[in-house]
């Protein structure tokens, strides 16, 4: 049952570090069609600079949100990947987890993984909103910049 909750956890980490990538890929294309003449006058430019600022924030948290996490890692688990890389070898990884596998402690081990997994996908939510409230805010600024210049 925890390996299912495990899946669908990391399930969400995916969507979400996808989201991120496209908001990186929005964000640059927005600077780089919208942004494109630097503007005359203190209002204009404030706007671009407004604009500019959102969205470089924008690219900035969204890349914050696909970088990887380094829980810490107890060196004792069997499923987490950071604590059976930390093993010798894998004949050192097998006799771990044989002996978590035998004693019926791998729902136990997922849980605990779950749990971190899932403080992991809460901050990267969190900062995805935030960089999507970035965004809106720079495309929000920009386009009268741009429909002016045009």
């Amino acid at each position: 049952m925890a390996k299912g909750v495990n899946d669908v956890l990391n399930y969400y980490i995916q969507v979400t570090d996808t989201k991120a990538s496209i908001f990186i890929a929005g964000s640059v294309a927005a600077a780089s069609f919208l942004l494109m003449k630097f503007p005359v006058g203190f209002g204009p430019r404030a706007l671009y600079f407004l604009a500019a600022s959102s969205l470089g924030i924008s690219l900035v948290l969204a890349t914050l949100v696909i970088l990887p996490r380094l829980p810490a890692r107890s060196g004792t688990g069997s499923v987490f990947w950071g604590d059976i890389s930390g093993c010798t070898d894998s004949t050192d990884y097998r006799d771990r987890f044989g002996k978590t596998a035998s004693s019926g402690l791998l729902d136990e081990e997922y849980s605990v993984l779950n749990f971190h997994t899932a403080r992991i996908l809460e901050k990267k939510i969190r900062i995805l909103r935030s960089a999507i409230l970035c965004f809106l805010t720079g495309i929000l600024t920009a386009l009268p910049h741009h429909l002016i210049n045009s």
